[in-house]
């Protein structure tokens, strides 16, 4: 068997390598939510938290992703997640 990985339905996932806060994060599949990206990040040891804001690389500017937000991710896209409080 492949190392690719076999979802319920019986589509096979592909692990998509993208990057938060700098930081190279594998994801299991291109779709995904926001909150999908940040507690797999959490779990490969980003340190952010779940509540964090997370937005998304397009061209020279990033734009919120919500956490309930259904997104198909890009290999190499560059994802920012910064704290609710935080003005930057």
């Amino acid at each position: 068997m492949s190392e690719q990985t076999v979802s319920v339905l019986g589509s096979r996932l592909e692990p998509v390598n993208v990057t938060v806060n700098h930081q190279p994060v594998v994801l299991p599949d291109r779709a995904t939510t926001g909150r999908g990206i940040k507690l797999e990040a959490i779990r490969q040891g980003v340190l952010i938290q779940e509540n964090f804001v997370l937005s998304v690389r397009q061209g020279n500017h990033f734009v919120p992703v919500d956490d309930d937000e259904a997104i198909n991710v890009h290999r190499n896209e560059d994802f920012l997640a910064v704290a609710p409080d935080d003005n930057s």
